[in-house]
Formats: structure tokens, C-alpha cells, sequence
């Protein structure tokens, strides 16, 4: 019996991902939203990052989840490309690292680290919700369920440690740490003018438009023009906006 529950836990937590751009592999997705099994998740956010990449290129999915955009990215970019997930939480971590093998995409490389202004170490504030984990210097999650320290790095860091190939699209969602990410690479802001794609979310319009207004002024300074994404939730609740920067010509 417990042989036929293991194997009954494999069949059903790797469900073959049924539309959006995923649609067709697999995804370890056992206690994550079901949308991600079905390939709803945030459509908007998967059809902008097909739209920006190319075969040979490079994404970084920061802040990864269970790596769905990471999985999207791969089949895009292509055995010529790179996929670099950054998660600080071991079990989602573990679950890109699955669904990585399954689907046979090599080129996903996952580091189980928490990316911000600066490298070293740093709480993490775990919660019920597989991608509401919190920096604890950040905020506090609302349902938390424990804390875990991790260790923390820069992009550029990250860059130079390991010798990784320079970003074509960053992806960050990372629950409040974005203007840390953003201080944290900018090296690579500079030298390889990345897109970026940047998830901002908040209890109150207030609080998003604060947030938002800070990663805007700070990539304006550093030569970016940002726009808004078509929104990937009915915003009725907790509030959610998606930004998109792009290098200005000089």
C-alpha cells in the first residue's frame, strides 16, 4: 500500500501543463496553485516573456516559485540558451529541479538562494502559500507558517561567481525585495540592458502605487523606460501590477 501512495503522489503532483505557453510538459506542482497545472497562471506575464525571448537567450527567473516561467523560458530560448532559477525555498527549489529533469531541459540552472542588495545570509519568513515567502527584513507574510535562514546573493555577484552568461530578461517576484534586486545587479543593468519584468503587489492601491513608484524612479535612473502589463488579476482583493522596463536608445 504505502509503494502504491508513493506512486499515486508522482502520477498526480507531475500533471502535463493543459494550455498557455507551457502547455504540453510537465510540472511538479503538488500543493501550488492549480493554475499552474492547468496553464492559466498569469497569462499576461507568460505571453509577455515568450514575446521577449529568442532561441540562444538568456532568462533569469527571480524569485522562481516551483519555476513555471522557468519552464516557459527554457522551451523558448532552447538548448543554445540558459535558464538561471533563483528560489530560497529547498522544497520549491527541489520541484523546478524535477520538473527540470522530467522535461529533459538541461539548461535550467537552480541556485536555492534569496537574491537582493547585497550577498551573505538572511531570515526567511516561510508561509502557507508555496510563493508568499518573505525576506524577514521585508515583511511579515500573512499566513506564515516558519522561519529558515538562507543564504543570500546579488546578480551581479551571482554573475561573476559563477561565471553565468549575461541576462537578456529578468523576471523578478520576489514579495517586497524588488529595489533590492534592482540595486543588487546593477552592474548588469548597465553593461547588458536587460529587459525586465517586475511583479509588485500590495494590500492597498496606496501601497502598490508606493512600491511601483520606487522601482520606476530607480530604473529611470538607470535608463530604463517602464510600462504597465495588462493585469493577470481582477485586483477586487489583494492588489497585483506587472512592470515591464526596457533600455532607452541612446
Amino acid at each position: 500500500m504505502r509503494l502504491a501512495t508513493k506512486l499515486r503522489d508522482v502520477f498526480y503532483s507531475m500533471p502535463i501543463v493543459a494550455e498557455g505557453e507551457a502547455a504540453g510538459l510537465k510540472i511538479f506542482s503538488r500543493g501550488a496553485d492549480p493554475d499552474f497545472a492547468r496553464g492559466t497562471y498569469e497569462l499576461p506575464i507568460q505571453e509577455t516573456i515568450a514575446s521577449l525571448l529568442a532561441p540562444g537567450n538568456v532568462f533569469y527567473d527571480v524569485g522562481a516559485n516551483i519555476g513555471f516561467f522557468s519552464l516557459i523560458a527554457a522551451r523558448r530560448v532552447g538548448p543554445h540558451g540558459q535558464v538561471y532559477a533563483y528560489e530560497p525555498v529547498p522544497r520549491n527549489a527541489a520541484a523546478i529541479g524535477r520538473s527540470r529533469d522530467v522535461n529533459r531541459l538541461s539548461i535550467i540552472h537552480v541556485f536555492t538562494e534569496a537574491v537582493g542588495a547585497v550577498t551573505g545570509d538572511a531570515e526567511l519568513l516561510l508561509a502557507r502559500h508555496l510563493g508568499g515567502a518573505t525576506l524577514a527584513m521585508e515583511s511579515m507574510p500573512p499566513d506564515m507558517s516558519g522561519r529558515l535562514m538562507v543564504r543570500t546573493t546579488t546578480l551581479d555577484d551571482s554573475i561573476a561567481t559563477h561565471g553565468l552568461r549575461p541576462p537578456t530578461l529578468v523576471k523578478i517576484d520576489v514579495e517586497g525585495a524588488e529595489v533590492d534586486v534592482l540595486r543588487g545587479m546593477t552592474a548588469a543593468l548597465t553593461a547588458y540592458r536587460p529587459k525586465v519584468i517586475c511583479e509588485v503587489d500590495a494590500a492597498t492601491k496606496s501601497g502598490l502605487d508606493r512600491k511601483a513608484r520606487e522601482i520606476i524612479e530607480f530604473l529611470a535612473t538607470a535608463g530604463y523606460a517602464v510600462s504597465s502589463l495588462p493585469a493577470a488579476y481582477a485586483n477586487d482583493g489583494w492588489r497585483v501590477e506587472h512592470i515591464l522596463a526596457q533600455p532607452m536608445m541612446t
